[in-house]
């Protein structure tokens, strides 16, 4: 298989913000499996000089460092793309592989819509890579998108590369992180934000000041204790029995942010809110414990508090080395980059078009059809 030049387009706020495809990308020249690599944070560039020169920019640089494969990840939320740039960029001389990467979900027209860029976006791109399906896989085919694969999020183990919590004493019993999102339209908040004061609620009233909550806007509250650092998450988890939290959206197949891959990492056992089949990637009972309503959640979590401290904490390790195994970014990017390999093996050697990788479906569920 051909080693591809790979140009990386990582959606950063400053440069350096994905430290970990970055690392991953580096280690890949440094082995071999890439031929080369450029890096363009896009949205720096884009913010200080506009839509249009961004995407020249994006043009030139694949034009003149003759890349094989393109990888846009993220979405553009400055503005429009210009889609005679995209058109060229797919019309190169090197015939390049694009793929972009969506981790955001959206609702409809009102409730989180879809960006016009990414639907821009997604016409010119050989493959769209996902973190859900179902309706939003058929949205985008039915905007324009050739080929929408799922790739679930994972563990960042190089942010979070520390090792499995084997701390006895807890300050807390349960505990969760997130913001409080609120939208500027009218009732336009996703199902995930409306349900989350629902459920905090409760957990409060259950298990008051064992309860410890994380992240902006909940100062109503008493169980709140303020933001939280990125990197000062672990310290959280490896303080508490149980974690909690809820998707934005529970009607999306296969979808979860990586809060939850990056939770059960630490070693502490998670109770989630449920999305449609995300079981067939962390199985109930197992790696994760899925709720349905704040009640179900709630005995969840004391399900868990009643076991021996021993047992409970073997459960949450068993799950952690399971994710680290088998859910880091560098098992979704060897993903990305096969499936690259395969659609550029297909524009140069006529050879099929790559099947969507299911590396990530837990053992015992068969193989999905994910391909739209």
């Amino acid at each position: 298989m051909k080693k591809l030049r790979l140009l990386y387009l990582p959606i950063e706020d400053k440069e350096g913000d994905q430290p970990a495809r970055r690392k991953i990308f580096s280690d890949m020249v440094n082995e071999g499996r890439l031929e080369a690599l450029e890096i363009f944070s896009y949205v720096i560039y884009g913010r200080e000089n506009g839509w249009k020169l961004m995407c020249e920019k994006i043009y030139e640089l694949a034009r003149d460092f003759q890349a094989d494969a393109i990888y846009w990840q993220g979405v553009w939320y400055g503005g429009p793309l210009d889609e005679e740039m995209l058109r060229k960029m797919r019309e190169l001389p090197a015939k390049p592989a694009i793929c972009n990467e969506n981790g955001d979900p959206f609702g409809n027209f009102w409730v989180v819509p879809y960006p016009k860029s990414l639907l821009a976006q997604v016409k010119y791109t050989d493959v769209c890579f996902n973190q859900g399906l179902g309706r939003m896989a058929e949205y985008l085919t039915a905007k324009g998108a050739k080929h929408v694969y799922l790739l679930p999020a994972a563990y960042d183990h190089v942010s979070f590369n520390q090792p499995i919590s084997n701390q006895q004493e807890k300050e807390n019993d349960l505990v969760m992180i997130a913001n409080r999102w609120k939208s500027r339209r009218p009732f336009a908040s996703a199902p995930g934000a409306k349900n989350r004061p629902i459920l905090i609620k409760l957990l409060e009233e259950e298990f008051g000041n064992k309860f410890a909550l994380y992240g902006r806007g909940w100062e109503k509250f008493s169980c709140s204790k303020g933001p939280i650092g990125f990197f000062q998450q672990i310290e959280a988890y490896n303080n508490s029995k149980v974690a909690i939290g809820i998707p934005q959206f529970s009607d999306i197949e296969y979808y979860d942010s990586n809060r939850p891959f990056n939770t059960i990492a630490t070693g502490i056992p998670y109770v989630s809110g449920y999305s449609p089949k995300f079981e067939q990637i962390l199985k109930d009972g197992e790696h994760c414990h899925y709720f349905k309503t704040p009640n179900e959640a709630v005995d969840k979590v004391k399900w868990l508090l009643s076991m021996p401290d021993q047992q409970r904490m073997a459960l949450g390790r068993n799950a952690a080395e399971y994710v680290r195994k088998n859910h880091t970014q560098r098992h979704r990017m060897e993903i990305l980059i096969s499936t690259l390999e395969g659609v550029w093996a297909h524009k140069h050697l006529n050879a099929p078009f790559p099947e969507p990788r299911t590396d990530f479906l837990a053992k015992n569920y068969d193989v999905f059809n994910q391909s739209n």
